[in-house]
C-alpha cells in the first residue's frame, strides 16, 4: 500500500475469528465483557441478521439494564464499544469494560439532558453548535450491506482555522464490513470544500487504480 496501514483480519482478541462489525458489537469476548458490564446479558452464541436487530432485542423490556431512555443508552454502548475497537487497533491500548461503559452512559446522559431541559424543542448541540433542533424520536441508523464485489469508500477532509495545513483521509470497506483499505495524508493552502474534494478523489482513486474497482 503506497500509503496508509494494513490491518490483520482476524479480530484481535478472539483467535483465529474473522472481523466484522457485527462481530465487534456482538459475538467478541470484549464486546460480552462490555454489554455485562452495562448490565445488559445475552447469549453471544445467537444469530441476529443485522446489528439493528440485535439493537432492538436489546432494547426489550427486560434485556437491560432498567432506566429510561433505554435505547439511547444502548446505542451509546454500541457506538463507544466501537470506539474502543479502534483505540485498541490503532493505538494498542485497551480500557477496563467498566471505563468503556462510563464513558458510553456519560455521553448518552450529556445527550438526554438536552432535551429534558428544553421543552421548546431547541437544545444545545453536545458537539459543538450553538443550537440544534431535537428530533423527535429516535432514528437508529446502521450498515447497510453493499451488493457482492461492491466496495464503500469513506472520506473526509478538513482544514485548520488558517487555512494554511489540514488533512485528508479515506477508508475502504467491502460488502460484508470488511476494512479492505486506508490512507490519508496532510494537506496545504486549501479550503474545507477543496479538501473533501480530495479526500475523495484520493478514495476514488486508491479503489480505482490500487484495488481494481470499476
Amino acid at each position: 500500500m503506497r500509503r496508509g496501514v494494513r490491518i490483520a483480519a482476524d479480530c484481535g482478541v478472539c483467535p483465529e475469528v474473522e472481523e466484522s462489525i457485527y462481530h465487534v458489537l456482538v459475538e467478541c469476548l470484549r464486546a460480552v465483557r462490555i454489554w455485562r458490564c452495562a448490565g445488559i446479558s445475552y447469549d453471544p452464541g445467537q444469530r441476529w441478521s443485522s446489528i439493528a436487530e440485535f439493537i432492538c432485542f436489546l432494547e426489550t423490556p427486560g434485556a437491560g439494564p432498567g432506566m429510561d431512555e433505554r435505547g439511547t443508552r444502548i446505542a451509546y454502548l454500541a457506538y463507544h464499544s466501537w470506539l474502543d475497537r479502534n483505540v485498541r487497533v490503532f493505538e494498542g491500548r485497551s480500557s477496563p469494560p467498566e471505563v468503556v461503559v462510563a464513558g458510553a452512559f456519560l455521553h448518552a446522559e450529556e445527550f438526554l439532558s438536552t432535551a429534558v431541559r428544553s421543552p421548546s424543542g431547541l437544545a444545545r448541540d453536545i458537539w459543538g453548535t450553538p443550537s440544534a433542533l431535537v428530533a423527535p424520536s429516535y432514528v437508529f441508523v446502521s450498515w447497510v450491506p453493499l451488493p457482492p464485489s461492491f466496495l464503500k469508500v469513506n472520506f473526509d477532509g478538513s482544514m485548520a482555522a488558517d487555512g494554511r495545513g489540514g488533512g485528508v483521509g479515506f477508508v475502504i470497506r467491502d460488502h460484508d464490513a470488511r476494512l479492505v483499505a486506508l490512507g490519508g495524508q496532510r494537506i496545504f493552502d486549501a479550503s474545507v470544500v477543496c479538501a473533501e474534494l480530495r479526500a475523495a478523489w484520493e478514495g476514488i482513486s486508491y479503489a480505482r487504480w490500487t484495488l481494481g474497482a470499476d
